[in-house]
């Protein structure tokens, strides 16, 4: 059976105040932890949040510190019949307690998420949020991509932090798109200054992972002006296959030919002139080649 995380939700609001993996550690904690059905705390092991985020033991661990501290996360101390049921006494080194912190926007995130969430299993979502507009807006991040079926698939550090970047971006990308096939439009556009904005990202780190989604075959684009007109994005859930290399520059479709400097003249075959004692003859047969190679 596999007990896996299929996805995560997140917003575009959270990467105002988290980088992208507080912001993976945080969504998945907050699914639990604002959920009453689950008892409203987080239990799991670092080896969990591992094994669904494709993150390392170390980086878990510090991306939970940092978001304590950040007020996101507070630690709860586990209820004392649950510790005399345990083997060894150092849960606090294996498992999490965690709670929804204090700061303003994972209260709001928690609380429209367990909105959303309740809706959800009552199947009145749509009748819901037609007369309470949601403040927070989803999307769904689908973390199987990041999920190794064997070691010989773990993704290097720096390629695991493209992808997860990758991925946050896609399911924004794939939210959006799917809204605007709802209100019958063709495509969405957006700009690269837009999206770093939204995500906190360089415009050249935006550039790349957008090419990146394109060699994955995740989205179709092509440049407009100022802007990427998204013409396709595709659904993900499980990836396997990573990327050769990272692209900034954005090319459309149609690639513009390399046009010669302005300057530029085409070598000609070099004329001798005839010397100072050259018969008329010679001096005839240079002034036909000169006319020739419209010299004269």
């Amino acid at each position: 059976m596999n007990n896996k995380t299929q996805f995560v939700f997140m917003s575009d609001g959270l990467f105002e105040h988290l980088t992208e993996t507080e912001a993976y550690i945080f969504s998945f904690v907050a699914y639990f932890a604002c959920d009453a059905a689950k008892g409203k705390i987080f239990r799991r092991t670092t080896a969990s949040l591992s094994k669904n985020l494709g993150y390392s033991s170390n980086t878990v661990r510090s991306a939970i510190e940092s978001l304590i501290k950040k007020s996101f996360l507070v630690r709860e101390t586990p209820p004392a019949r649950e510790r005399k049921r345990l083997k060894y006494n150092y849960i606090e080194e294996v498992s999490h307690y965690l709670k929804i912190g204090s700061h303003d926007y994972a209260i709001q995130f928690a609380d429209w998420l367990s909105v959303m969430l309740d809706q959800l299993r009552k199947g009145t979502s749509k009748e819901y949020y037609k007369s309470n507009p949601s403040e927070v807006s989803f999307f769904k991040v689908y973390v199987t991509a990041l999920q190794s079926q064997s070691k010989k698939e773990s993704w290097k550090r720096n390629q695991s932090r493209h992808l997860h970047k990758a991925l946050a971006l896609h399911g924004y990308l794939f939210n959006r798109g799917y809204w605007s096939e709802k209100h019958f439009n063709s495509h969405f556009s957006r700009s690269v200054s837009f999206l770093s904005a939204v995500f906190q990202w360089s415009p050249n780190t935006i550039r790349r992972l957008i090419n990146t989604l394109k060699s994955l075959g995740l989205i179709k684009y092509k440049v407009d002006d100022r802007r990427i007109l998204f013409q396709k994005v595709n659904m993900v859930e499980k990836l396997r296959q990573g990327y050769k290399q990272l692209v900034t520059q954005l090319v459309s479709r149609v690639k513009k030919v390399n046009s010669p400097p302005f300057n530029f003249k085409k070598p000609s075959t070099a004329l001798q002139r005839p010397g100072p004692n050259a018969t008329p003859e010679e001096h005839a047969l240079f002034l036909s080649q000169m006319k020739a190679h419209k010299r004269v």
